[in-house]
């Protein structure tokens, strides 16, 4: 059941109905607290936004379904994704020292959410140092220092084969095929993520393809030659 709260939908469900409560960072804080009881989810449509850049860092959010791009724009009025966000993965970590988001985060498709408020993580953290929570910040930080010497490497096929392989580790840990999936992103996202023209992302894709290395159908990829990939991501 779900009611409309401003652009969004929250879930009346609890933690225990949830399908991903057995690896959910939340669950496993809330096995040592009682204070984070309860935490209800969100559901979000395509193009909902989660929080923008400058909004007071009021919630962390875990993502329990979907997909999520966070995004700065430049004085321009251009937009840099910052980095894609799936199941298990957690948003707002970048707020945590100025007490507010440095990034705007938006769906990409629908997506359900767990907010789960400051003052309640506070209330937990008096009760236990999560240290697997500080690991799994400095985690995302390299992942973003691995993106940005990524953008360092003019050649569109070690960018786009890096990429597709971060895409097909993520779907692993999700107990998903890591060959085969859809990219809930757009060309012109993956593009501007990888400091790539979306028609240079096509063309790659397409040459990927014709090579056997890959199959694509629209959206839907399926990965031939995994090591054909690593080959290219490594070069």
């Amino acid at each position: 059941m779900f009611k409309i709260t401003s652009n969004t939908y929250t879930s009346e469900d609890t933690c225990s109905t949830c399908v991903r409560k057995n690896d959910c960072i939340v669950c496993k804080i809330k096995t040592f607290s009682l204070s984070l009881k309860p935490i209800h989810s969100q559901l979000f449509r395509a193009n909902d936004h989660l929080f923008r850049v400058g909004d007071k860092l009021e919630s962390l959010y875990v993502i329990k379904s979907g997909s999520v791009k966070t995004y700065i724009t430049n004085y321009a009025g251009e937009e840099q994704i910052l980095n894609f966000y799936g199941p298990g993965d957690i948003l707002g970590l970048d707020g945590l020292s100025s007490n507010e988001h440095t990034s705007t985060a938006l769906s990409l498709e629908t997506s359900s959410a767990c907010a789960v408020p400051l003052y309640k993580l506070e209330e937990a953290f008096d009760q236990l140092v999560p240290h697997w929570l500080i690991e799994y910040a400095l985690n995302k930080l390299k992942q973003e220092s691995k993106n940005i010497n990524l953008l360092g490497k003019k050649n569109a096929n070690t960018r786009i084969a890096s990429f597709l392989l971060k895409l097909s580790e993520n779907q692993k840990m999700l107990g998903c095929s890591e060959t085969e999936f859809d990219l809930s992103m757009s060309r012109d996202d993956i593009g501007n993520y990888l400091g790539l023209a979306s028609e240079t992302v096509s063309r790659t894709l397409t040459n990927m393809s014709k090579k056997g290395c890959v199959q694509l159908d629209r959206r839907h990829i399926k990965i031939i030659d995994t090591q054909h990939l690593h080959t290219l991501a490594e070069s």
